[in-house]
Formats: C-alpha cells, sequence, structure tokens
C-alpha cells in the first residue's frame, strides 16, 4: 500500500509541475493605460467633443488614467501642455491613477493650448497609453507686469473691490456712494467699477500724496456712456491738483475733445495749471510738439464713445513735456520750453506737478466720477458741486487705474496697452 501512495504523489506533483509551467510559459502583456478624463483643477473637461472655449489663466490640469501610473515616465516629453506647439514650463506630479501638470506661469489669454500624451507615459503594470491630444482656450483678465513698480503710488484694479493693490489709499465704505461692479472689457463679472452719471462717486484718501512728482503718470481704462456727452471722469480738486475729462459738446462736434489738466510748481512759491488735451485735429496750442489728427476718421468719438479705452497721460519735469496716450498712440504732445519767453514764476519755469488744494476736510481726497471731493471743495462753483446730480458726473465703466512719481516712457505705455487690451 505505501508503494501505491508514493507512485499517485508523484504523478500529483508531476501534473501541478506541468501545469504551472504551462501557464508560466504564456505571454501576458499588460492592459492599455486608458484616460478616463481630463479636466482642469476646477473641474471644467477638456476631454469633450468640442474645444473648451472659457478655462482661467491659472488653472492646472488634472488627468485622471484607468491605473496608477509609472511616476518615471511622466515628464514633459509624454505629458505635456503647450501652447501653439510650445511646451510649457510645469510642475508634473503623480498620486496614482491621476496626473497633474501645474504651469509654472499663468497662461496667455485666448491662445490655442494643447494637452498631450504619448504612449511613453506607461502604468505602473507597465501598460501604454494611447498617443492623445486635446485642445483648448484660456480666458481671463491679462497678468500684467506694471512698469515701474518703484514709483507706482496706486493701482486700483476693481477686483470687486476698491482695494488699493499699493496699500496707501483704500477708501472708506462710507466714502464709496453708488458705484457697482460690473463685468470688465474682457467680459468678467464683478471685475470693473460702474459710475451712473448722476450720484457716483469714489472718494480716495490722501490725493495730494499722488503729487509728490517733480514727474507725473496716470494710466486707466474707461468705457464712457454714449447717451451723455461731457464727463467729470475724475479729480484730485480739480485743476489745482488734477482733472480728466470729456469736454465739449455733442460727440460729432469739431471741438469735442478730452483734457487732463494738472496743476504745476512754476517757481517763487506759485502754482499755475495746464491742460494735456487733445480735440482730435492737428492744431495745437502753444508749445504743441504733436497733435493726432483724426478728424477723418471719426474724431474723439471713434475713441471714446461706448468702447473701452486706455488713456495714459505722463509730464517728464527734466524735459518739462507732457503727452498723452489714446490706446497706445501717442495723441498729444507738449513742451513748456516752448512757451512765450517770461519771467519766473511763469510757466517756462514749471518744475514738476504740485498739489495746490485743499488738504483739510477732505479737500485732498482723489474722486472717481466727479472732478473734485464733495469736502471742504476748492472749486466752490455749483457746477463743480458732486452733490448735484445734473452736473457732468461720469457715466460709464472705469477699470485698472495706476498713477505714478515717475514719467512713463512710450515704449512702457505700448507695452502696457499691448498687455491689457481685450
Amino acid at each position: 500500500m505505501r508503494k501505491v501512495k508514493y507512485v499517485m504523489l508523484l504523478v500529483l506533483f508531476a501534473g501541478a509541475t506541468s501545469m504551472y509551467m504551462e501557464s508560466c510559459s504564456k505571454d501576458e502583456t499588460p492592459g492599455a493605460l486608458v484616460l478616463s478624463s481630463l479636466k482642469t483643477d476646477g473641474g471644467v473637461a477638456l476631454d469633450g467633443a468640442t474645444s473648451a472655449t472659457a478655462i482661467p489663466l491659472n488653472a492646472s490640469v488634472v488627468a485622471t488614467f484607468n491605473k496608477a501610473v509609472n511616476a518615471t515616465t511622466a515628464t514633459a516629453a509624454n505629458i505635456s501642455l503647450k501652447v501653439n506647439g510650445v511646451t510649457v514650463a510645469s510642475t508634473i506630479t503623480v498620486d496614482g491613477a491621476v496626473v497633474t501638470i501645474d504651469p509654472t506661469n499663468d497662461l496667455p489669454t485666448g491662445t490655442n493650448h494643447t494637452v498631450a500624451v504619448t504612449a511613453g507615459l506607461k502604468a505602473s503594470d507597465g501598460g501604454a497609453a494611447s498617443a492623445a491630444e486635446f485642445t483648448f482656450k484660456s480666458f481671463g483678465p491679462p497678468v500684467v507686469t506694471t512698469p515701474q513698480e518703484s514709483n507706482l503710488l496706486a493701482f486700483f484694479p476693481f477686483n470687486g473691490n476698491l482695494t488699493d493693490a499699493t496699500g496707501a489709499h483704500t477708501p472708506d465704505a462710507a466714502d464709496v456712494k453708488n458705484m457697482t461692479f460690473v463685468a470688465d472689457r474682457f467680459g468678467f463679472a464683478g471685475l470693473a467699477a460702474s459710475f451712473n452719471g448722476t450720484t457716483s462717486i469714489v472718494e480716495v484718501p490722501n490725493g495730494d500724496g499722488f503729487m509728490v512728482g517733480p514727474d507725473f503718470s496716470i494710466s486707466f481704462w474707461i468705457k464712457p456712456d454714449g447717451t451723455k456727452e461731457s464727463h467729470f471722469v475724475l479729480g484730485l480738486a480739480g485743476w489745482y491738483g488734477f482733472q480728466f475729462e470729456i469736454m465739449g459738446g455733442p460727440w460729432t462736434a469739431l471741438d469735442k475733445g478730452v483734457k487732463l489738466a494738472t496743476r504745476y510748481d512754476i517757481g517763487g512759491g506759485l502754482t499755475d495749471a495746464e491742460d494735456t488735451w487733445w480735440n482730435g485735429n492737428p492744431n495745437g496750442w502753444q508749445g504743441s510738439t504733436f497733435a493726432k489728427d483724426v478728424t477723418g476718421s471719426g474724431g474723439i468719438a471713434s475713441f471714446f464713445k461706448d468702447r473701452w479705452v486706455h488713456v495714459v497721460c505722463t509730464y517728464k519735469a527734466s524735459t518739462k513735456v507732457g503727452t498723452m496716450y489714446v490706446d497706445g498712440q501717442k495723441t498729444r504732445s507738449w513742451d513748456f520750453n516752448l512757451w512765450p519767453t517770461c519771467t519766473s514764476p511763469c510757466k517756462q519755469f514749471a518744475a514738476g506737478v504740485k498739489f495746490a488744494g485743499n488738504t483739510t476736510g477732505g479737500g485732498n481726497k482723489l474722486a472717481l466720477g466727479f472732478i473734485q471731493a464733495s469736502g471742504n471743495r476748492i472749486i466752490t462753483d455749483t457746477w463743480a458741486d458732486p452733490a448735484d446730480p445734473a452736473n457732468n458726473h461720469f457715466k460709464g465703466l472705469m477699470d485698472d487705474l495706476r498713477i505714478w512719481k515717475g514719467a512713463l516712457t512710450e515704449a512702457e505705455i505700448v507695452a502696457l496697452y499691448t498687455a491689457e487690451k481685450p
């Protein structure tokens, strides 16, 4: 009986060995690495039937697969984000079956983007991904590097609030009246300020600090409402500090124009005001060195009526030159050196910008939506009273207001407009 048992055990062992060897001889190929979903970190699908077109500029890409990914293969060569065919610098991380592509910098607005996956991306078990590409476009306010940041005195991006990004001139809630937030020039809700043309006003504290000079620059975007023809857009004690307005009669009038009136130190302890104005024709005032002619192409209205327009005005004390740029184009320049010869104090000796308004009782607040604040007004005429809704209150939208104690160069102005334009 023992002998029979041994024989049976040997047969069973031989059969098991045969089965094991047969199983090991088969070539088992790992299953493919399959993309289950491709989304932004905010949950917006990128792998739909049509390309996504409103992806935030700061979005990351999250790719989820059917099984764990081999992290060593998750390189820019195998899974990447490209802009116009150029791979974007990104941090790529792997967490099991999830691969995240986090761009180093924000994406450009509206450009064609592609998420590309190659067969070089492998699963932990060796399965290869199928090559695929998915396209989308990003959309959002531009990421802008402010020129001359060391000279920047205030920046109001109006991103749902009235915070001064430099931290020095944020208005109190009591000084914000009947202003609302609406969609900006890119269509993003709540990222621009809206003024109703009758009672809206924002009063920014310590406005006299914007005229520490001697140089000066101001930049802003506005969209004036064409149903109103004259607008006091903003101002610090009117022409005793500075004010910007859309002046003249009907939008079609030949004398229709825009101006920044600014106060200057002319020597001898005195100050005087002068306008950087532009009415669209080439006939300049004394000292004029350039005036852009647009009389044959729609005039001032073609720039300012019912459209977003970018305005920059500068004064450089060392050259005594003032300039205005509209939508990145120089539209007006003048030179105090070309004024009639005079003896100091006079404008030919203008040393730089200087505040000459009231420094107490709110007289030094910068008004947005009018040419001076409501308290301790230095211009006491009834037409200059912001409390009267019949006056020329600004009606329209405003965005991205900046003020510098330096004079921006033409190259800086063009670059700023190019970066911020819709």
